[in-house]
């Protein structure tokens, strides 16, 4: 679960920052509310893996673009 803390947290701070807006925060909304839900209600294994991985993935991009949006 260290990966919905991870997002969340990303989310939030980039939200609150200004630096997601538009369609890319709805993108993101919708990413994280959908693997959160995969997750949370998965009745299989291979379910819950394949949103471990969009949740993980998820978080790998949000602290990129906190990284990048750094930089510039």
């Amino acid at each position: 679960m260290l990966s919905i803390g991870v997002s969340l947290w990303f989310l939030v701070r980039l939200w609150r920052e200004g630096e997601l807006f538009g369609a890319q925060a709805r993108l993101f909304c919708v990413w994280f509310v959908g693997a959160v839900a995969l997750q949370l209600f998965a009745q299989s294994t291979g379910i819950w893996i394949a949103a471990l991985l969009a949740q993980s993935l998820l978080a790998i991009v949000l602290v990129a673009k906190d990284r990048i949006d750094n930089i510039y």
